[in-house]
């Protein structure tokens, strides 16, 4: 599995609210639900991007390497 869909499985596991994250990080909310909400679609998101969404969550890039156990 890519980081970007380790990511989106936790955002969504943990209900992280996407509008709050875009505003929080700068990256665009399209952006973000392109990426994280949007199964259809397969946008990856950047490295400065996966940077951004990780320091908002509190969690490491690396951490999402492999998928992430959700407590």
């Amino acid at each position: 599995m890519n980081i970007t869909k380790n990511i989106a499985q936790y955002t969504k596991a943990k209900a992280i609210n996407l509008s709050a994250m875009a505003r929080a990080t700068g990256i665009p909310y399209t952006a973000l639900y392109a990426s994280l909400g949007d199964k259809n679609r397969d946008r990856p998101l950047s490295v400065d991007e996966a940077f951004l969404v990780c320091k908002f969550l509190g969690e490491k890039v690396e951490d999402f390497v492999e998928e992430k156990e959700v407590v």
